[in-house]
């Protein structure tokens, strides 16, 4: 079966995957803010390795039904889901930069 990727994040899966990958994102960013084993730190990466668990689940039926293997990946100016050799993107949410700090959200 072949992947339309924007049919497929218009679904309830794709779009349960998104806000997953979304929340993993969020929740990774607010653990790099929290001094290590604070209770915002714990509260944080638990819900990581939530989403962490949820994405792996998310990958194998992808993989399974159209043969295709996301990674998920993160830097300071985007996130998303990408093949390992970086040519095909499920999706890529570029991050918007605060005006004012003049950092990147």
């Amino acid at each position: 079966m072949k992947l339309n990727k924007e049919r497929f994040l218009r679904t309830e899966l794709g779009g349960s995957l998104k806000d997953c990958i979304t929340s993993w994102d969020i929740a990774l960013g607010a653990c790099r803010k929290h001094a290590y084993y604070t209770d915002e730190y714990k509260k944080e990466r638990k819900v990581a390795d939530w989403c962490q668990a949820q994405w792996e689940v998310y990958k194998m039926v992808i993989k399974q039904f159209y043969g295709v293997e996301y990674c998920f990946t993160r830097t300071d100016k985007y996130y998303g889901l990408v093949t390992e050799n970086e040519t095909d993107w499920l999706f890529k949410v570029e991050r918007k930069e605060s005006k004012d700090s003049g950092k990147e959200v």
